[in-house]
């Protein structure tokens, strides 16, 4: 994902999500690397988003985040709906050991 994750990008954000989410029955990888930030509406889109994975494909892997604060996505981290890694590599080595 690139650019900024406002609440006006919030409906192609979802939009997206939902599309892979219909197409893919295993684990689903947010690369955030890219991005320039989010909106508190952009993070919340995240964690709603993940909320909506059926139990094969979370809980959603996101990796990235660098020094960004994600207060959101580290409560759903805490809460299992959301997996952090620092990188992309790293969330694909984990997913393929499990």
């Amino acid at each position: 994902m690139s650019g900024f994750l406002g609440d006006e990008a919030v409906h192609r954000f979802a939009g997206a999500f939902d599309w892979i989410r219909a197409r893919c029955a295993g684990p689903i990888v947010l690369d955030l690397a890219a991005l320039r930030g989010w909106s508190n509406g952009g993070e919340g889109a995240i964690v709603h988003a993940a909320a909506l994975l059926a139990p094969e494909q979370g809980p959603l892997a996101v990796c990235g985040l660098g020094e960004r604060s994600a207060p959101l996505l580290l409560t759903s981290h805490g809460l299992g709906l959301i997996r952090l890694y620092p990188d992309i590599a790293a969330a694909v080595t984990a997913i393929a050991a499990s």
